[in-house]
């Protein structure tokens, strides 16, 4: 008798849900409590099955992070779809991760997880191949519109700077911000006070405005740009982070 064949379309579905139910034990119990065999207790799947998929619990948060990025990457793709100035643009990159780690806060912060060498080291290179592909398409986005302003004149970049260095500096202040003002942590007196969008939107004005990139802090209505944000680019997300927020 030969073996049953699965299609791509199930296969798919199999691992979609591995990895979603990996990401419930570490909602529940942190990364350190995440193993195959709890993963199997809590599937119809034989544990030969799950290492057909992932061949170790390292493989599975390198899955796991590269669906992370995978979303974030259509996020910002949607982002700088925007019609509006190349800053504005950049800044909608920027709100889209911020609505992401909200909506998704364990995969958010599972990217620092899946970077340290035990997890690389462990994860097949297919997944590691496919985790820098993403990270170039992410970069990708981030390039596109720089370019944009460079050719517009609304970024004037500083000759000790290159383009991947203003993406790189866009991208670690934010997710520095995010993940310093992130909900799970315990907030110091600094940071008590602080909320996650207009931190967000003050750092990133700030880090613009030293770019010389226009229009400048004070030359624009930002809220009102945020508010077209919420209602032209990422009106489902936004309603989805409001229904989370509602009262049971």
């Amino acid at each position: 008798m030969s073996p049953k064949v699965i299609d791509e379309t199930t296969l798919h579905a199999r691992e979609e849900e591995i990895m979603q139910t990996a990401l419930e034990i570490i909602s529940e119990l942190g990364v350190a409590g995440l193993t195959i065999d709890k993963v199997v207790a809590r599937l119809p799947y034989s544990k030969g099955t799950i290492y057909n998929h992932f061949t170790c619990k390292e493989d599975l948060l390198t899955g796991l992070c590269n669906r992370s990025v995978e979303n974030v990457a259509a996020l910002f793709e949607r982002a700088i779809t925007y019609d509006g100035s190349s800053r504005e643009k950049m800044l909608a990159v920027g709100y889209a991760y911020m609505l992401h780690s909200q909506l998704n806060p364990t995969e958010f912060m599972l990217v620092i997880s899946a970077k340290t060498p035990s997890v690389r080291e462990k994860s097949t290179e297919k997944r590691q191949e496919e985790h820098l592909e993403l990270e170039n398409r992410l970069l990708g986005g981030l390039l596109k519109v720089i370019s944009s302003g460079l050719a517009s004149g609304e970024l004037n970049l500083l000759p000790h700077l290159s383009p991947a260095q203003v993406a790189f500096s866009l991208w670690s202040m934010s997710f520095g911000t995010i993940a310093l003002l992130h909900e799970s942590l315990d907030r110091c007196s600094v940071r008590v006070e602080m909320q996650l969008e207009r931190e967000l939107i003050n750092h990133s004005n700030i880090l613009l405005d030293g770019l010389n990139w226009q229009p400048f802090t004070q030359d624009h209505n930002w809220q009102e740009t945020i508010e077209r944000f919420k209602k032209e680019l990422f009106a489902d997300e936004v309603q989805q982070l409001r229904a989370q927020s509602a009262p049971t």
